[in-house]
């Protein structure tokens, strides 16, 4: 296993990059997957989730998968058990594509003012990966962001079996006659990873990634994911965190790393070119 610092947080923490290969000396194989985890740092399941997945899939080799995996992408909110980075930025927020100074969640004093946004920006221009997954909780939907993420979304949600499936709803770009559909009709998240990546971001042949933002449920007991949440679902799911994360884990674990599996097994390339 390879490991290799991107960039140090406000508070000069690594930020630590890991792969199955040397990432540092290679390029990531054409149509390779960089997985994310722990933008907010008090979403500890998105951490513990990629690091396990680290070793059991990638560590130990299965399937081969061409990946790169930060589990920890702000490690001075981890450490803090905030949302927010230690000049107290939302990072999901930070970034260059649709950024907007006043916004819900503090979004920093300009595109790209913290070192966090700008490791994972720089690093994701020199991988240059295919695919990009990033884990929150608890909204419980695969959002694809840009029509180009449509392919991924629903392998990942096909990848799963049925009962896994239940508490999840899926949120693609609408792509026309005849094809699974669901219009892009939920609210957007300005200056997110997300927003750059699926939109803003084109490499130097002209092409951008699928980029997937993977939501784990606040309920993954639920018999389906309802139209509306409940009120203070986040708060619902921390106070289960603090009493019975093991449970947590236990219940969004396979189904979690069978997506995770699905967004890196190499199908070609699946960057498109830039209208």
């Amino acid at each position: 296993m390879f490991e290799h610092s991107i960039g140090r947080s406000v508070g000069q923490r690594d930020i630590v990059a890991m792969g199955g290969f040397d990432f540092t000396r290679q390029p990531l194989p054409s149509g390779g997957t960089l997985l994310i985890g722990g933008i907010h740092g008090d979403e500890a399941a998105t951490i513990i989730l990629l690091e396990s997945f680290v070793q059991k899939d990638i560590a130990e080799g299965a399937g081969g998968h061409p990946a790169v995996v930060i589990p920890l992408a702000n490690p001075d909110s981890h450490a803090r058990n905030s949302r927010y980075n230690t000049n107290g930025v939302d990072i999901n927020r930070n970034f260059g594509f649709n950024w907007q100074a006043e916004s819900v969640e503090p979004s920093g004093p300009e595109p790209w003012s913290e070192p966090e946004t700008r490791a994972l920006r720089d690093f994701i221009l020199e991988l240059q990966p295919a695919r990009i997954v990033s884990l929150h909780w608890a909204l419980a939907e695969i959002d694809a962001d840009g029509p180009q993420s449509t392919g991924l979304a629903w392998r990942m949600w096909d990848a799963m079996e049925e009962n896994e499936r239940r508490p999840y709803r899926v949120r693609v770009w609408e792509l026309g006659h005849g094809l699974r559909r669901l219009r892009h009709t939920y609210e957007i998240c300005p200056g997110s990873l997300g927003q750059w990546c699926g939109h803003g971001l084109r490499y130097a042949d002209g092409v951008r990634p699928a980029m997937i933002t993977l939501e784990l449920p606040y309920d993954p007991g639920a018999a389906s994911r309802p139209p509306q949440l409940p009120p203070r679902h986040l708060d619902r799911l921390k106070e289960r965190w603090r009493h019975d994360a093991a449970g947590y884990l236990k219940a969004v674990e396979s189904g979690a790393h069978k997506m995770l599996r699905a967004a890196c097994v190499c199908h070609g390339p699946e960057a498109v070119p830039v209208a």
